[in-house]
């Protein structure tokens, strides 16, 4: 670990940081009800369902993620730079104190590993927390292994009160630790019938998931407009988060049934073409297998996938990342994402390393370092009831070549090239 990087994790000097921040903005966090969810996926889909089970009766609701920062009909979105999951300490106080002059009682906020780590809601007093799961990802490189990543996310529950209210998944395996580590109420969810939260899935669409949630003895069945049988568990911990509130079932029933469209997630680009392109944030191991999952249900031919082979992750996942997406599409296109350098080639040539290594036949796989024109390759092989799904960046905005950052996002690149070709 470099001097730099120690000095950056030193946890009484970012607490120091985290208090002036508190100080300078007049600790706008007192007075407020704060709901914070990590986890390794499905983080902002969570806040968003809890934004929508809020406002849907009547509670005015912030909300603090990778999608932007909603502060009532207000969406901050930098145009500089995709929004850190967690903001530092000046900028998140600075939004909290906002939030609170806009008449905002409730804000949901993402909580990063790294936000935990560099202690930016250090000071923060949260009424319930979140877990949606934890599984192995490319943060892993800054955090030096899994058990520190684990670590960071666990800080979150140790500083929680009594009074506040802990939601965990109660299938996973780092459960007991997250149990016994915190003070607050426990609720846990997943889909065991002895869960505080279980649930029945009835029907599964490409549009959205019909399913029976067992809550505090009752029992109520939920059109949940988001596809994949992971937003199903995103929605059991949403309605942890807010039990707080003691909401009837048919209230949050409402609120889930009209949470809108996560942007960047699952995200369908319709321009009048015959096949389906579909965007989505998913980066890690698990996400990928929750995308299989879902696509496996859908009606499609031809299955082709662009995804970056991001240089910041550990080998080891860029190597699983590869495996899994070579075994299940038909075609896999390996292109740049946030290279962190001028050239995206190094960490492109690891992945053509791996399939090398691996034998897999040389009609699976293209290379295109330029992401754009690896979307548009995909366009023009795709064929009527293909499917197209470009992975690994959702809805931000900016590539980072380190040097320099330009302006790229998948949807409106999609955009583009489909009008370009002629849809």
């Amino acid at each position: 670990m470099s001097f730099l990087e120690k000095i950056k994790r030193n946890s009484l000097l970012r607490k120091l940081i985290a208090f002036l921040a508190n100080l300078r903005f007049g600790f706008p966090s007192r007075g407020l009800i704060i709901i914070g969810v990590t986890g390794t996926t499905g983080k902002t889909t969570t806040c968003f369902m809890i934004k929508s089970i809020l406002e849907r009766n009547g509670i005015k609701t912030g909300l603090i993620s990778t999608a932007g920062f909603y502060i009532g009909d207000e969406v901050i979105y930098p145009k500089a730079h995709t929004p850190a999951t967690t903001p530092d300490p000046f900028f998140l106080c600075f939004l909290l104190k906002k939030m609170k002059a806009k008449g905002l009682k409730v804000i949901v906020m993402e909580v990063s590993s790294f936000g935990l780590m560099y202690e930016r809601v250090y000071g923060l007093n949260f009424s319930s927390a979140v877990l949606t799961n934890i599984s192995y990802n490319h943060h892993l490189a800054i955090h030096g292994n899994m058990e520190q990543y684990v670590y960071s996310k666990l800080k979150l529950f140790q500083q929680l009160k009594k009074t506040a209210i802990a939601v965990l998944p109660k299938e996973s395996e780092y459960f007991d630790l997250f149990a016994n580590k915190t003070k607050a109420r426990i609720i846990n969810f997943g889909q065991d019938e002895s869960s505080d939260l279980c649930l029945k899935i009835e029907e599964i669409t490409k549009e959205k998931n019909k399913v029976i949630i067992y809550r505090n003895n009752d029992s109520f069945s939920v059109n949940l407009p988001l596809p994949g049988v992971f937003n199903v568990f995103n929605a059991l911990a949403a309605i942890g988060a807010v039990e707080q509130f003691s909401f009837t079932s048919e209230k949050i029933k409402k609120g889930l049934e009209e949470v809108k469209k996560i942007p960047g997630r699952l995200e369908y680009i319709k321009e009048g073409q015959s096949f389906s392109v579909i965007i989505d944030k998913a980066n890690t191991p698990a996400a990928f297998y929750g995308i299989i999952d879902f696509i496996k249900i859908l009606k499609t031919r031809k299955k082709i996938v662009v995804y970056g082979n991001f240089g910041e992750s550990p080998v080891e996942e860029r190597e699983k990342l590869a495996a899994i997406a070579t075994d299940f599409f038909d075609l896999t296109i390996i292109t740049e994402d946030d290279p962190q350098e001028l050239s995206p080639q190094p960490s492109i040539d690891d992945f053509l390393n791996f399939v090398k290594k691996k034998n897999i036949s040389k009609d699976k796989y293209l290379a295109i370092s330029n992401r754009k024109e690896a979307i548009r390759k995909a366009i023009k092989l795709a064929n009527k009831d293909d499917l197209i799904i470009v992975l690994g960046r959702g809805n931000e905005k900016i590539m980072d070549y380190g040097v320099k950052t330009i302006p790229f996002d998948d949807r409106e690149a999609t955009r583009e090239v489909l009008k370009e070709e002629g849809y």
